[in-house]
């Protein structure tokens, strides 16, 4: 597999990842976003995905809709997802099912839906270009926004030392929804919380780049592109090395960036960092 920075990071928020690297000394990981993904990034309307949202996001496009790289339904588009992933983009979309709403008529999306008990809502209108898409509806907003592909990082690596992912300092916290409408249960409340790992770094570089990005431009504000910590990669024996992105906290040979694409390239990496 061929990878280059482009699959990773838009090339636009590139530059704000090296200085979020070189203003806290350390090296940032991300995961593969893919390129599907990042065409939505930077839309008015759009929205990167949280981490309390565990269905996935579409491969493929219909002949009728432009999808690939949002949040879809398996069960109303299971078209959009290649072979190989439909069974789990199932699987994960019943985690998220008591997150999502599934209204009969669809909504409109120039106005914020009124009476949703849930932060999001699935298109069911068959003449939507979205029909099939996940929405982001929760309180606070003016209108939904559809959701795609965010940044995962894997790991934050502080500069000038050897990095042991085995023994990495984390911090067990919770991430969810902020929306508590007085008619939520406790129950229900506490449904719409998901685990998450954070590094000694993870919440100052997330708010960092994300204050940096919604900062380009007034329609991103509030449309988080980091939205947890180090899910993957840290502290997780046995795990898979996937390919990553590493943005560095100084130039070598000339790059800002380095794609770690196997098991040897991950361990010569962190012998060095």
């Amino acid at each position: 597999m061929n990878l280059d920075p482009l699959d990773f990071v838009h090339p636009n928020h590139l530059p704000i990842f090296i200085a979020a690297a070189r203003q806290f000394n350390c090296h940032i990981l991300v995961r593969r976003t893919g390129r599907a993904a990042l065409s939505w990034v930077g839309r008015r309307g759009y929205t990167g995905k949280r981490a309390d949202l565990k269905a996935k996001t579409a491969d493929r496009d219909t002949a009728q809709r432009r999808v690939a790289g949002l949040v879809c339904s398996p069960w109303l588009l299971p078209q959009v997802f290649s072979t190989g992933r439909l069974a789990s983009a199932r699987r994960e979309w019943e985690k998220s099912r008591h997150l999502i709403t599934e209204p009969g008529a669809g909504f409109d999306d120039d106005h914020q839906p009124r009476g949703c008990r849930t932060p999001y809502m699935v298109q069911t209108d068959r003449k939507h270009r979205h029909y099939g898409c996940v929405a982001l509806v929760e309180m606070g907003l003016l209108r939904p926004r559809y959701v795609h592909g965010d940044y995962d990082l894997y790991a934050i690596i502080p500069a000038g030392r050897p990095f042991d992912p085995d023994h990495t300092r984390i911090r067990q916290s919770s991430l969810g929804s902020t929306m508590n409408p007085d008619s939520l249960s406790q129950q229900e409340r506490l449904r719409l919380a998901v685990p998450n790992l954070e590094g000694p770094l993870s919440f100052q570089v997330a708010t960092h780049i994300n204050n940096r990005i919604a900062a380009t431009s007034p329609d991103l504000l509030g449309a988080l592109m980091v939205n947890h910590g180090e899910q993957v990669g840290i502290g997780e024996k046995g795990r898979t090395l996937e390919p990553v992105l590493a943005v560095m906290a100084q130039q070598v040979d000339g790059q800002w960036t380095r794609v770690l694409g196997t098991p040897e390239e991950h361990r010569r990496f962190y012998q060095a960092a």
